[in-house]
C-alpha cells in the first residue's frame, strides 16, 4: 500500500539530514533553524523539528514533512520526490506495476539521451554538421551556448539515426514511441531530417523530446514545416513544455520572475547575453498547463511580445488566464519587426534588460488598447472595450478567496480608469455572465487543464474543520464516523471532498489516513491536511472531542433537514395538498426525534 511505502521512505530519510543537505541549520533547543528557502527571509524563521519530523516557516506559512520539502525545493511532484528520497536511502518503494512503469520511463529517458548525443555529435562533425554550424553562427550563437543547450543536427537521408540505432542494438519501438523514428508501410525512418535539433528538457535537465528547425535552403525546407516537434509521449507533452526551464529556474529565483519568449534561438541568445531567466513555449499559446509549470518556479511572469496585432491577442489570452491566479503578469514589448534574438545581437543585453524591468502589467496593456486617448467621445467603442476587458477578468472563486480579491482589485482599477462607479461595472459583468456564450476551442481545451482554486480555510465551518482534523489524526475513527456522518453533512466543498476520499480509502481496504490521500493531493492541499492532523494529535482528550464532533454534526444535519421539511410542509399546506402534507409532517417528526436523540 502507498501508506506503507510513504512511511518506509520517511523513516529512511531523517528530515534534519535531508534539509541540512540544502540549508545551513543551527540547533536552537529541540529544533533547528535556518533562513526560509521559500521566500525572501531576512532572519531565520524556518524551523525543522526532528521529533515530529516536520518543517515550518513562521513567516510565510510553509509547512510539511520531508517529502513535502523535497517537492518544494526540487520542484518535483509527489512520485518524483518519493523516487529521489528512495534512491538517497538506497531502498525500493514501488510495487511491481509501478516498478514496471518506472522502468519503462527510465528506458524512454535513456533513449532520449542517446538520441540527443547522436544529434549533438552530428552538429560538431567537421563535415556532416558544417551547414548547420554556419547557419547557427550567422544567427550569432556561440559554441559554448550551443553546447550548454545540447543543440544538434539531424542529417538528411531519412535513415541516418535509424542505422546508428540498429548498429548499437537499440529498441527501435522505444524510439518510435518517442516520435524520433516514424513508420510508413512497415518501414522505419528518421522523423527529423535536415533540421537543427533543440533538445527539450524537463526541469531536472533530462531530455524528454526534441524540436527541429528546418535548415534554410535545403530540399526539406521547400516541402516541410519550418518547425517540427516530437510527438506526445509519457515524457513529453507539447502543450505544457517550456523550453529552457531547466537552465532558467535558478536565475528566476534571483531575479524574481520568468520571461516567456516565442522561439528557441531567442532563449539561447538571451542566455548567451547573460539574461538567464528566460523560457519559451513550444509554438503554442500560453495555457493553464504552462501556468502549472511556471508557478512552481515563480510568482511573476513577463511575456515578451512583438509589437503587432498578434501580440495584442496573446496579451489578452494571457490576461484571462492570469486574472484568477496568484501570479502577476507583465508584458514587455519589442521594437517593430525585431525578434529578441536579432535585437540582442544588434543592441546587446541592455535594451532587453530595460524592457523586462519596465514591463507593464497586462491589465494596463489591455486598457491602453481598448481605451486610447479620445475614446471618451465614441460611446459605442467605449462600451465594446469595457465588455471586452470585463470578459477577460473571469468569474468564480469563493468570496474572500485570493482569486475573488484579485478580481475585485482589477475591476477597481478599471473603474478608476474609466471614471465609473465599481457597482456599475459589477452590474455589467453580471449581465455579461448571464448572456449565452459558446467558448472557443482554445478555451474549452484550457478549461480541462485548469488548476485547483485556492484553499480558503477561513471559510470552512469550525466543526467541519475539526472533524477533518480528528479523522486524519485518528484514521481508525473513519469507519465509526461513516456510520453516523453522511458526506451531505459537510457544507464546505473541500472538506466534503476530503471526507469522501477518506471513505473511498476505507471502502477499498486501505488505511483512510493522510498518506493514503497524498498521491491525489496538491502540495497546498496536503500541507493543510498535515496541519489539521497535527492539530488533532495535540488534543489532550481526543476521544471525547471526536464524540462531541460526531454528535454536533448529526444534530446540525438533523436541523438542516427539519428546516427543509418545514419549508416543504408550508408550501403543500398553502397549495391544499393535505395528504402530501401529512406525509411530510411524519418525516418532520422523525427528523425532530433524531435531533433530540442523546
Amino acid at each position: 500500500m502507498i501508506q506503507d511505502a510513504v512511511q518506509r521512505v520517511k523513516t529512511a530519510n531523517d528530515i534534519v539530514d535531508v534539509v541540512g543537505g540544502y540549508l545551513t541549520l543551527r540547533q536552537t533547543g529541540r529544533v533547528f533553524k535556518s533562513l526560509c528557502p521559500f521566500h525572501d527571509d531576512r532572519r531565520p524563521s524556518f524551523d525543522v523539528d526532528p521529533d515530529r519530523q516536520r518543517y515550518r516557516c513562521w513567516s510565510c506559512g510553509e509547512y510539511g514533512d520531508v517529502i513535502s520539502f523535497v517537492q518544494r525545493i526540487e520542484r518535483l511532484d509527489f512520485m518524483e520526490a518519493m523516487d529521489l528520497l528512495a534512491r538517497r536511502a538506497g531502498i525500493a518503494w514501488r510495487d511491481s506495476e509501478d516498478s514496471a512503469q518506472s522502468a519503462h520511463k527510465a528506458k524512454l529517458l535513456e533513449a532520449c539521451d542517446w538520441a540527443q548525443k547522436q544529434f549533438q555529435e552530428a552538429l560538431w562533425d567537421r563535415l556532416v554538421g558544417k551547414g548547420a554550424r554556419d547557419y547557427l553562427e550567422d544567427r550569432g550563437l556561440e559554441e559554448q551556448t550551443l553546447r550548454t543547450f545540447g543543440v544538434g543536427w539531424a542529417p538528411p537521408g531519412g535513415d541516418w539515426l535509424l542505422r546508428r540505432a540498429q548498429r548499437e542494438g537499440l529498441d527501435l519501438e522505444l524510439l518510435g514511441t518517442l516520435g524520433i523514428l516514424g513508420r510508413h508501410d512497415e518501414r522505419l525512418f528518421d522523423r527529423f531530417r535536415e533540421r537543427v535539433i533543440f533538445p527539450i528538457r524537463n526541469p531536472r535537465g533530462q531530455t524528454v523530446g526534441f524540436g527541429g528547425r528546418v535548415l534554410p535552403g535545403t530540399p526539406t525546407a521547400e516541402r516541410a514545416p519550418k518547425y517540427y516537434n516530437s510527438t506526445d509521449s509519457a515524457l513529453f507533452t507539447k502543450s505544457e513544455q517550456l523550453f529552457g526551464l531547466d537552465l532558467a529556474r535558478e536565475e528566476a529565483k534571483k531575479r524574481g520572475f520568468l520571461a516567456v519568449m516565442e522561439g528557441y534561438t531567442d532563449v539561447l541568445m538571451a542566455h548567451q547575453q547573460g539574461i538567464g531567466n528566460v523560457v519559451a513555449t513550444m509554438g503554442t499559446a500560453l495555457n493553464h498547463r504552462h501556468l502549472s509549470q511556471l508557478r512552481r518556479h515563480t510568482s511573476q511572469v513577463v511575456l515578451v511580445f512583438d509589437a503587432d496585432a498578434g501580440g495584442d491577442g496573446g496579451v489578452e489570452r494571457a490576461l484571462s488566464l492570469f486574472a484568477q491566479q496568484e501570479m502577476e503578469l507583465r508584458v514587455a514589448r519589442l521594437p517593430q519587426g525585431l525578434d529578441p534574438c536579432d535585437w540582442l545581437l544588434n543592441e546587446g543585453p541592455a535594451p532587453l534588460y530595460k524592457a523586462l524591468e519596465e514591463a507593464r502589467d497586462a491589465l494596463t496593456v489591455a486598457m491602453d488598447k481598448w481605451f486610447p486617448p479620445g475614446i471618451e467621445d465614441r460611446v459605442g467603442m467605449s462600451q465594446a472595450g469595457l465588455d471586452r476587458v470585463l470578459g477577460l477578468l473571469g468569474d468564480g472563486g469563493t468570496a474572500g478567496s485570493a482569486a475573488s480579491v484579485k478580481r475585485e482589485l482589477l475591476v477597481g482599477r478599471l473603474a478608476r480608469r474609466l471614471g465609473l462607479r465599481e457597482e456599475t461595472l459589477w452590474q455589467r459583468k453580471q449581465e455579461l455572465a448571464k448572456a449565452p456564450r459558446v467558448p472557443d476551442r482554445r478555451e474549452a481545451r484550457a478549461a480541462t487543464a485548469s488548476g485547483e482554486p485556492p484553499i480558503d480555510e477561513a471559510s470552512m465551518p469550525l466543526i467541519e474543520r475539526e472533524m477533518l482534523a480528528a479523522l486524519v489524526s485518528h484514521p481508525e475513527w473513519v469507519e465509526e464516523a461513516a456510520s453516523s456522518v453522511e458526506p451531505a453533512c459537510f457544507t464546505h466543498p473541500v472538506v466534503k471532498g476530503l471526507y469522501e476520499a477518506l471513505l473511498g480509502l476505507l471502502r477499498t481496504g486501505q488505511t483512510p489516513g493522510p498518506e493514503g490521500l497524498r498521491p491525489t493531493l496538491s502540495h497546498q492541499m496536503y500541507a493543510m491536511v498535515l496541519r489539521l492532523g497535527d492539530m488533532g494529535q495535540s488534543n489532550p482528550e481526543p476521544r471525547e472531542w471526536f464524540e462531541g464532533l460526531v454528535d454536533g454534526m448529526t444534530r446540525r444535519n438533523s436541523r438542516v433537514k427539519s428546516a427543509i421539511v418545514r419549508e416543504e410542509l408550508g408550501r403543500l399546506a398553502h397549495a391544499g395538498d393535505h395528504e402530501a402534507a401529512l406525509e411530510v409532517l411524519r418525516r418532520l417528526q422523525e427528523s425532530a426525534r433524531g435531533a433530540l436523540k442523546p
